[in-house]
């Protein structure tokens, strides 16, 4: 199964977004990636990447990149850290000890890919969610659609569709752990 034939359609630059925000089988491209922070916070994520558009794991920044990061939830101290490679940031990013508030369009210095899912009020229908969280921040896509598939199916298909994305530099998976650190619904 081709992830993107869970999708009728792509829509670029969607101009009645606020009229109807997110049709079943439909990808919205080019929009704002706050659009999908509105989202994110009522899915359970099943599986993420980091890809390796921009920058080379190793490949030192120009400028080195500055973090805010708290080294628990219930501490208002924030620690600013300086990274020279997106694999620094990774690396600690995905520390236990990290706490972080979301900026999935910028703090990996990459493309962060998410498949999600979630049920209905009455627990017996499932949808599905495809994030695409572009580091330009307003090209980021989204899209929402239902399938009689198995879980498993629609994960390995979107494990699929993510390798096969002009990735030059690779990609890395990101342990679920690390949406729990900033309070997203995962399971």
């Amino acid at each position: 199964m081709k992830f993107y034939n869970y999708f009728e359609d792509t829509i670029e630059c969607p101009d009645d977004i606020a009229f109807n925000p997110l049709p079943f089988g439909i990808e919205y491209s080019c929009v704002s990636s706050t659009f999908l922070d509105g989202f994110i916070n009522y899915v359970e994520i099943l599986k993420s990447f980091v890809i390796g558009r921009y920058y080379d794991w190793d490949e030192e920044f120009e400028e080195e990149f500055e973090l805010e990061l708290r080294n628990s939830a219930n501490n208002c101290n924030l620690i600013k850290k300086m990274f020279k490679t997106k694999n620094e940031i990774y690396n600690k990013l995905l520390e236990p000890e990290i706490t972080v508030h979301s900026k999935l369009d910028t703090y990996f210095q990459d493309d962060v890919l998410i498949l999600a899912k979630a049920k209905s009020s009455d627990e017996e229908e499932c949808c599905y969610y495809y994030f695409w969280y572009d580091r330009d921040c307003s090209d980021s896509c989204i899209g929402r659609f239902k399938t009689e598939d198995s879980e498993d199916v629609v994960v390995k298909s979107f494990v699929k569709h993510m390798k096969e994305i002009d990735n030059p530099y690779g990609e890395k998976e990101i342990p679920l752990l690390y949406f729990q650190k900033w309070g997203y619904l995962v399971r």
